[in-house]
């Protein structure tokens, strides 16, 4: 019983993770960036005593272990030459193309339409993560956005908008290192420049990572965080510099209002918690995964099977292909694009 996580370049990005635990994932939070540090390194870090108290072996390594389960990012499930069809393979998509050189096909959010072969699971909440200070009240004074920069709109960096916030008393500051600090922050903002194909695929860990923070969010309307929102508590839905304003001030006005959606974020944060998505994820592993791990060996894994891998590549390649056309074609037809990109 074993079960084998892959990532590339362990050696150089990892050369300390044999003396790594799970209390290291919290204190080293700054090195968990980006897909397959979170999807499989801190999976792997996170699940490793889980599974050997279930009698499972955790192992780590840069390829994949034949006649056993392998856990891998799509980033690490491209190659032609690699015989797939050796191992039982768990493909994390996150933000990618659909993975077909899978066994199961892991997707970060729950929009995609299910079939027998795919499996929702949550992205583990932002390790480290230090709460707003209880001590700062219903105080609306600073605003943040947590995350890469990349794609973020023009007017977060609008002379002017900032003019507007200043006058009302709120800073606003683009936290795209201390990812983890929510301690000084009244406020998240959450607005991106991105093709709506991308956007179809991301988590909701913006909103969750909030929530988790006991700090109310304004976010564009994006189809993760609709599918998550029961209610007005859970954010305000925000798609203009003007919109932002006007939600800040009903904020600043309504103390009680902004109370309650700290304290609603902090109740629905429970269910995106490390021990929830462990659990989740021991559930998959033990209950799904085992099982079709031990009919996928008692078949035969020769000529049939290498023809399947080739029809796979084949299917993954053109996937891949019509993913990216897609994204291109809908960020060249975005005005907004257009405008963040001038």
């Amino acid at each position: 019983m074993r079960v084998h996580f892959v990532a590339r370049a362990l050696a150089s990005a990892w050369p300390d993770l044999d003396d790594l635990t799970e209390d290291d994932v919290d204190a080293q939070a700054a090195r968990f960036r980006g897909g397959v540090n979170n999807w499989v390194i801190q999976t792997y870090l996170r699940l490793k005593s889980s599974l050997a108290s279930a009698g499972i072996a955790a192992t780590i390594g840069e390829t994949l272990v034949p006649m056993c389960v392998n856990v891998a990012h799509r980033d690490c499930l491209n190659r032609l030459l690699t015989p797939y069809f050796r191992s039982f393979v768990v493909g994390i998509r996150a933000d990618r193309p659909p993975v077909f050189l899978c066994n199961v096909e892991v997707v970060q959010n729950d929009l995609q339409p299910r079939t027998a072969r795919t499996a929702f699971m949550n992205l583990w909440p932002q390790p480290g993560l230090v709460a707003r200070d209880p001590a700062r009240g219903s105080r609306v004074e600073r605003m943040a956005y947590f995350g890469r920069s990349s794609s973020l709109p023009a007017w977060f960096h609008d002379p002017a908008w900032h003019k507007a916030l200043a006058a009302i008393g709120v800073t606003f500051e683009i936290r795209d290192t201390r990812w983890f600090d929510y301690s000084d922050v009244d406020v998240v903002l959450a607005h991106r420049v991105e093709a709506a194909t991308m956007l179809r695929q991301k988590p909701a860990s913006k909103l969750t990572n909030a929530w988790r923070a006991g700090v109310p969010a304004l976010l564009a309307n994006e189809p993760a965080y609709a599918a998550l929102r029961a209610g007005d508590l859970d954010y305000i839905a925000i798609d203009s510099p003007t919109d932002v304003l006007a939600a800040l001030e009903r904020l600043r006005s309504m103390p009680a209002h902004y109370a309650a959606m700290a304290a609603n974020g902090r109740s629905r944060g429970a269910a995106f918690s490390v021990e929830a998505v462990k659990a989740q994820w021991m559930r998959f592993l033990l209950f799904r995964v085992m099982p079709e791990a031990a009919v996928w060996r008692a078949k035969g894994h020769g000529m049939e099977a290498r023809l399947a891998q080739l029809r796979s590549i084949a299917r993954q390649k053109l996937a891949s292909k019509r993913f990216k056309r897609r994204v291109q074609l809908e960020l060249q037809q975005s005005p907004e694009i257009e405008t963040a990109a001038a």
